[in-house]
Formats: C-alpha cells, structure tokens, sequence
C-alpha cells in the first residue's frame, strides 16, 4: 500500500483463562514505537501502537489494539530488519500480564536495556516475555508485509531545433560548433521513498534511434540523400546511440547504480547538445532536416 501519510488497522482479541479468576488485576503494558527495516533497510517504516481502550480487564475478556504505520526518516536507527526481504515477524508487540506494578516496571527496564545493548526486538522480547512469564502474561506477534510500488522514471517529450544554416557553412567534414542548439532530457521520476527521494532500484538512460547511418553510432541522418546530419553531445562527450531497443553500444546518459539511491528531485534534468555534422561532403542539398531518437529507460 502507499503510506500517505499514514496507514492504521485494529487487531482484537478474546481471552478466557480458566487458571486466572476474576480477582486478578489484569493489565495493559505501554507500547513501543517500532521501526521496521524492509528491503536492507532502504525502507524504514515507523509502527505506532496504542491500546484501543483502556476498560478494567477481568476474565474474560475483549481487548485490541491499532497499528498505525508512517514512513520513518532514513537516519532512524532499526529495531528489526527483514534483510533483503519485504516481510518480518514481530514478536510481542503488545502485553498485558498480572504481575505487579514493580515487576512491570523491572521488566520494562530490562527490555530498554536490552534494545539499546543492541540484541535487536526479537530476542529482547523473548528475555521479556520470559521474565515475566511466571507472573502471568499475554503477548500479541505481528507479522508485516510490504510491497512498494517500483521507482519509475519517464522521459518526457523533446524537440531540438537548431538554428538555420547556409550552404556555405557546411564547408567542412565533420561537426559544425558554430550551429548549435542546448536543452535538456527531463525525467519525471515516481514512486521514491525516504526523505531524500530515494530509488527502489537501479535505472539506466541512453538513447536508440533507426535513422543512424551506416556504420556510424553517433551521427544521425538529417534527410535521404543528404550528407547532412546531427550528432549529439552530453558532459562533454558525443553520445553514441543504439540502433536497436537494447543499449548495446548506446552511452549511458544518467544511471542509478544501487537501490536507495537518493535522487533529491522528482525530476531529473540531463543536458543535451545538438550540432549539424556534415558526413558526405559531395552531397550536401538544401532542405528541411530531421530525426528521431527514443529515449529509453531500463530498470534492473
């Protein structure tokens, strides 16, 4: 699901222990805030637990309670990790027991000491359900799954035109530099998560086009039967372009190389130089030139 905020659902449970007679006092242990690690922990998700009543328990009895769940920040430190995984058993999220209000207290302390020694939540809670075990204790596991939706980056449309040029200015082989035009690929990157707009995974950009001439990567054809075309530039370098929809010799425009990766924008801009490049000095023609390159992106 999308956390956006904030995504709450209420478990309840019966209970009717034959051994415990109305006498007892029965009740509720405060809640922890858990932080949950999924996917190496690129995605923290803060578990917020509230009893969702506070009646006098006697046997037997009803009681439930919320989970609320929210992002948490990416510096949050990790009470329980799924490693690599998208799911973690959380034992003893909640408690309620019969011991008395010191032994509740010693308990308590005994689970903050454990968690900030580091032994993580599942063993602390077991060393907590054991010391209070023989005072009487209930305690309630919860199992979390989480899909996230995948890190998608579209590419928006882009025309470049280049300013005109005479005839006589194509005197040369090669790249025209005096005839240029500037712009930028925009990506329009969904679906990141943490504060710092990371991605869920990795992602390269390069280009394809089917009017590349003969045994050329980089120069395009303006026109058939024209010795005149375009090459692009980006940081620099001639960009090399695949003839077919897999990168092959294409350049990588932009890529992301780890999952979490921050990207720290919705959007990503990456610049991008055309220039006219005469490729066939004998057959320069006046007219209208023109191609097409597909910008692709593949996600790993």
């Amino acid at each position: 699901f999308t956390i956006n905020p904030n995504q709450s659902a209420t478990y309840s449970h019966n209970f009717n222990d034959t051994t415990c007679s109305g006498t007892y006092k029965i009740t509720r242990m405060d809640p922890s805030d858990i932080i949950v690690g999924l996917y190496n922990d690129t995605v923290k998700l803060k578990l917020k637990i509230a009893w969702a009543d506070n009646n006098t328990l006697t046997m037997p009895f009803t009681t439930g309670y919320t989970v609320t769940v929210e992002p948490a920040s990416s510096g949050a430190n990790v009470n329980i990790s799924a490693g690599s995984g998208n799911s973690v058993l959380i034992n003893g999220v909640v408690s309620i027991t019969s011991a008395s209000s010191a032994t509740q207290f010693t308990a308590s302390l005994r689970f903050l000491g454990c968690l900030l020694a580091g032994r993580g939540w599942n063993a602390c809670a077991a060393d907590y359900n054991s010391y209070l075990r023989g005072a009487g204790l209930y305690s309630f596991d919860l199992f979390v799954s989480y899909d996230r939706k995948q890190t998608t980056c579209k590419p928006e449309d882009l025309t470049i035109t280049l300013p005109n040029i005479a005839l006589s200015e194509l005197y040369n082989t090669g790249k025209v530099s005096n005839k240029n035009a500037a712009d930028n690929i925009r990506l329009q990157c969904d679906n990141l998560f943490g504060n710092a707009k990371q991605t869920s995974r990795k992602m390269t950009v390069y280009l394809s086009s089917s009017d590349l001439i003969p045994d050329s990567y980089s120069v395009l054809r303006g026109a058939v039967n024209n010795g005149v075309g375009f090459i692009l530039e980006s940081g620099g370098k001639t960009v090399n372009i695949s003839n077919t929809a897999e990168q092959g010799n294409a350049s990588t425009l932009w890529k992301v190389d780890q999952v979490g990766t921050p990207l720290n924008s919705d959007m990503i801009t990456i610049p991008i130089i055309a220039s006219y490049y005469v490729y066939d000095r004998d057959n320069i023609k006046p007219g209208d030139l023109k191609a097409t390159a597909l910008i692709y992106v593949k996600y790993d």
